[in-house]
């Protein structure tokens, strides 16, 4: 479905009944990748998931795209769905929104969940590999640069069934706004906030995730007081998309003592697949 908020049209899907459960994805990615997590928490969750603006069914609009815009977004299509308190699952780019959404509206969120994500990004990351990533954006075909984020994003031995779906995902994207994206992704830094949030936090890493790794999740943790910290076995930063039944497991149990109506029957049927 398209909603206006902030001057765009905006996609986004909205499935399911229970308690509010939004997926915010990461650069490049949109709704669709969620397709596994929304299909199990649908049965007992209401599932908010987005295309970002500038990503592919959103409109981009005439802003730069930063991500204090992005949470913006988010938080004016919660208001027109009525949702005023919901729990966030943000991976990769999403992730970073979640920080900006915690720093300055933590008061919606009933948790956070951090997929594969950083709090800010070190040298050279910042500086020489963006400028490097935006030389790439501006001389090469989209349908090449996604390609290329897709084998970087997944680990070495991914079958050829999911890496084609991901690089199809990637290729979807807009020289412009997925630019000025990257720039606003790479330059960001939460650092300052992390000790200030205040809700259950999980915080989820691939353990070949090379894209954010590992000491990027453990500083999350360390400065996130009481947050959990686990990593997806056989995931590199694809984690949803590369092992989402581990995935959605964790997710499902860290929900479980706040939600125990909606989560504890999914964790049953998850553990009943095995």
């Amino acid at each position: 479905m398209l909603v206006e908020v902030n001057g765009i049209k905006l996609y986004y899907e909205d499935m399911g009944a229970g308690p509010a459960l939004v997926f915010i994805h990461g650069l490049g990615e949109n709704a669709d990748s969620w397709e596994s997590q929304i299909t199990l928490f649908k049965k007992t969750f209401r599932t908010i998931a987005m295309d970002h603006r500038g990503h592919y069914r959103s409109e981009d609009g005439n802003e730069f795209i930063t991500i204090s815009l992005f949470a913006s977004d988010i938080l004016a299509l919660l208001d027109q769905l009525g949702i005023q308190k919901a729990h966030f699952v943000g991976h990769s780019m999403g992730g970073l929104i979640c920080q900006e959404i915690a720093a300055h509206n933590q008061e919606r969120m009933l948790s956070i969940t951090l997929s594969d994500t950083a709090s800010f990004f070190p040298e050279p990351m910042r500086t020489n590999a963006l400028e490097e990533r935006l030389k790439r954006i501006d001389t090469l075909p989209m349908t090449e640069v996604g390609a290329a984020i897709a084998r970087a994003a997944c680990r070495p031995d991914i079958d050829a069934e999911t890496l084609a779906k991901v690089t199809a995902m990637f290729q979807l994207n807009r020289p412009v706004p997925y630019r000025q994206a990257t720039i606003s992704t790479l330059k960001a830094d939460y650092r300052q906030y992390l000790s200030q949030i205040k809700v259950p936090t999980l915080i989820l890493v691939g353990e070949k995730d090379a894209t954010t790794p590992l000491d990027y999740a453990q500083l999350l943790n360390k400065e996130i007081k009481g947050s959990k910290l686990q990593i997806i076995p056989e995931a590199a930063h694809m984690t949803k998309i590369e092992n989402p039944k581990v995935y959605n497991l964790a997710l499902a149990e860290f929900l479980a003592p706040y939600e125990p109506d909606a989560a504890i029957p999914l964790i049953a049927s998850l553990r009943g697949d095995e």
